[in-house]
C-alpha cells in the first residue's frame, strides 16, 4: 500500500475513533446537565437549552437526602483498608510465586487464580449467612471488617495475577546481586522488587479502588443502612414510585470524584504500567 494510502487509512480511523467517542460522552454529557437542571427542564429534554436555567440545589438535595456525608466516610474506609490490605497481602504473595520454590506452589496459585472467574452472585447466599455467625452484621466496626475481608478476599487473585507478572519482570541478577550482598528475601523484596514493580502494584490499586469503591451489591445485602457505602445511599433516591433524575445524577457525580482524583494524582504510573513489558 502507498504512503497515501496510509494516511487514508490513518484518517478513517481518526475519523471513527472520533465518532465513538462521541457517542460515549452522550451518557456523560446526560448525567452533568441532568446534575445541573431542574426536573422539569429535565424532562423536557436536557439538550433543549433554550431557556435553560443551572442550579446547585441537586446536589444539595443527593447530600442531605441520602445522607451521603456519612456514607462517603463508609466508602473510604471500607475502601481505602480493602485495597490496603490486599495489596500488601497481594505482593508478598506474588514475590513468593514468583521468586521461591515450595511444594504445592501450582495447585496454590491455580486456585487462587480460580477465584477470579466466580462471579460475586454465586456466592452472595451463602456468604450472607458466613457473614452473620461469624458476628459481621452487627457492632461498630465489625461490618467494615467483614467488607474488607470479603473484598480482600475477591481481590487477592486480581493482585497475585498482576504484580506477579511485573516482579517476574524484574531481572533475576539483580536479586542474585542482592543475595550476595547477603540480602534476606525482605530485604530484597522491600529494596529491589518493591520499588521496580511499583507501576504494577499502583495500576492495580487504581483497578482495585475503582472496583471497590462502586460497589453496590455486596453493600446492599451485607450491610444496614448505618455502615452502608456511598453507592447504597445514590440507590436509595430511585424507587419504584419516585423518579429523581436531577438529585440522582448529582449523587453520581460527586461519587465518582475520589476515583477520578486517584486517577489524575497517579496518572503516570497508571500509564507506566499499563507500557511496562512493552519493549525489551
Amino acid at each position: 500500500m502507498s504512503r497515501r494510502g496510509d494516511i487514508g487509512a490513518m484518517w478513517w480511523i481518526y475519523g471513527l475513533l472520533a465518532v465513538l467517542s462521541l457517542l460515549w460522552l452522550v451518557p456523560v454529557a446526560t448525567v452533568v446537565m441532568s446534575a445541573l437542571r431542574p426536573l422539569g427542564e429535565i424532562r423536557d429534554g436536557w439538550w433543549n437549552l433554550a431557556g435553560a436555567t443551572f442550579t446547585i440545589d441537586n446536589f444539595l438535595g443527593a447530600w442531605n437526602e441520602a445522607d451521603l456525608g456519612s456514607k462517603t466516610v463508609n466508602s473510604f474506609i471500607i475502601t481505602g483498608f480493602s485495597v490496603a490490605s490486599t495489596i500488601s497481602i497481594g505482593a508478598l504473595a506474588s514475590y513468593a510465586f514468583v521468586r521461591l520454590r515450595f511444594r504445592g506452589r501450582g495447585l496454590i496459585y491455580f486456585l487462587l487464580i480460580s477465584t477470579m472467574i466466580v462471579p460475586v452472585q454465586i456466592i452472595l447466599i451463602p456468604l450472607l449467612p458466613w457473614f452473620r455467625t461469624l458476628g459481621f452484621a452487627e457492632g461498630s466496626w465489625q461490618p467494615f471488617l467483614g467488607m474488607v475481608l470479603v473484598h480482600s478476599a475477591f481481590g487477592l487473585g486480581w493482585a497475585v495475577f498482576m504484580m506477579g507478572s511485573f516482579m517476574a519482570a524484574v531481572p533475576t541478577e539483580l536479586t542474585e546481586a542482592g543475595q550476595i550482598d547477603g540480602a534476606g528475601h525482605f530485604d530484597i523484596f522491600r529494596r529491589i522488587i518493591l520499588p521496580l514493580a511499583l507501576p504494577g502494584i499502583v495500576s492495580f490499586a487504581i483497578i482495585d479502588f475503582v472496583f471497590v469503591w462502586n460497589d453496590l451489591l455486596l453493600g446492599l445485602t451485607l450491610l444496614d443502612a448505618d455502615h452502608a457505602p456511598l453507592t447504597v445511599g445514590i440507590a436509595n433516591l430511585q424507587s419504584a414510585h419516585l423518579a429523581q433524575q436531577d438529585v440522582i445524577s448529582a449523587g453520581a457525580l460527586l461519587a465518582i470524584l475520589p476515583p477520578l482524583a486517584l486517577f489524575v494524582a497517579l496518572n503516570r504510573y497508571y500509564v507506566r504500567g499499563l507500557f511496562s513489558g512493552g519493549v525489551k
